[in-house]
């Protein structure tokens, strides 16, 4: 199964990439591809960006979202 999920960038920013990866994998393993970003410090105007064509080509073909991406991205 494939899940679009988040994967922080490194331990000290709270900068996370959205990425379609295979659930089994670790968050931190191989990715199939990024197709976006968040960034939970900033409060005003976009604080992420999704290539939405990607993100439903992905969800067409059977990709889920985890809780937090779809909080983000609210569909």
């Amino acid at each position: 199964m494939i899940v679009i999920r988040l994967q922080k960038k490194n331990k000290f920013e709270n900068f996370f990439y959205i990425n379609v990866i295979y659930k089994k994998n670790s968050v931190f393993g191989k990715i199939i591809k990024r197709i976006g970003f968040y960034n939970s410090n900033i409060n005003y105007g976009k604080s992420f960006f999704v290539n939405y064509n990607l993100l439903f080509y992905y969800i067409k073909k059977g990709a889920k979202l985890s809780k937090r991406v779809f909080e983000i991205i609210k569909i």
